[in-house]
């Protein structure tokens, strides 16, 4: 499965912690997939000033072949600021350019389309859609407002949401981007993250929740919604029905919380314990 949008460099900031860090939806996606069976390529566009964090992918065996270095421009780069229950402000710092055309090489029947700063126009989710059997898209990187100090802001907005179902198979938003009620996706597949809260779904004239949650030590939530989206997908290209790839896809983003950073190493009893218990949790009702 392939990956797109901007490989970034954080500036993260604890409550009485800093460090700087990979990240961006190739990143996370790439790095936590491969560690349950799922080979995530990137398409990317970075700087020379990325340069020496491609080491570190090439360790965990994520195939970079479709990453471009662009001397033209520098690293997209946000600041992240957490607080002490773990909700996040963020600014950006500066952005690459946006990805073109000539940057794609799609040689995989299924991909995500996960920007963060507006890199991929809906022009190119186009042109894509034409190219894969299955296309996720996460709308994060299309509602996203940037004040002139770099502060980010959501605009959720329901015409947005119907845009990226006429072309996508699964679309994902968070809870902070959407301001009005959701649309009934029909047979396509809609996902709300929602931090703490977990997630929903809504497809096939249902809404799925979970009727409580599990307790994980969270120490960084950066990169947990590209995990969910991108395991979702991952899991349904493989043919697990949608409650099945739902519910292993918020085991994986919960349980990514819980380790720092993107190449850090999931714990599979963890995950098994989160995946059980959510098997539980689950609940429906008809939209």
């Amino acid at each position: 499965m392939l990956v797109i949008g901007h490989m970034t460099i954080d500036e993260l900031e604890f409550p009485g912690v800093s460090r700087m860090s990979p990240g961006g939806p190739p990143t996370f996606c790439s790095t936590y997939l491969r560690q349950v069976g799922f080979m995530v390529k990137p398409i990317s566009v970075v700087g020379v000033d990325f340069k020496p964090a491609l080491r570190l992918y090439e360790e965990f065996g994520v195939d970079l072949s479709r990453v471009k270095v662009d001397e033209a421009c520098r690293t997209t780069r946000f600041r992240i600021r957490y607080s002490a229950d773990m909700s996040r402000t963020l600014w950006l710092i500066n952005r690459c350019r946006d990805i073109k055309g000539e940057d794609l090489v799609i040689d995989e029947d299924a991909i995500v389309v996960d920007p963060v700063a507006g890199e991929v126009s809906w022009r190119l989710v186009e042109d894509i859609r034409g190219k894969v059997r299955l296309m996720a898209i996460d709308l994060q990187g299309f509602t996203r407002r940037f004040m002139e100090d770099g502060l980010v802001l959501n605009s959720g907005d329901s015409e947005a949401i119907e845009s990226a179902l006429r072309y996508a198979d699964v679309v994902k938003v968070s809870a902070d981007e959407v301001n009005q009620s959701l649309i009934n996706p029909g047979d396509k597949v809609l996902v709300v993250s929602m931090g703490g809260r977990l997630a929903k779904m809504y497809t096939r004239g249902r809404v799925y929740w979970f009727d409580g949650t599990v307790r994980v030590n969270t120490v960084d939530p950066t990169g947990a919604g590209d995990v969910l989206v991108c395991s979702l997908t991952s899991y349904l290209k493989v043919g697990l029905n949608p409650v099945d790839a739902f519910i292993r896809a918020v085991a994986l983003s919960t349980v990514r919380v819980t380790v720092n950073g993107p190449f850090g190493r999931v714990d599979p009893w963890l995950l098994d314990y989160v995946t059980s218990e959510l098997n539980r949790l689950i609940r429906y009702s008809v939209i």
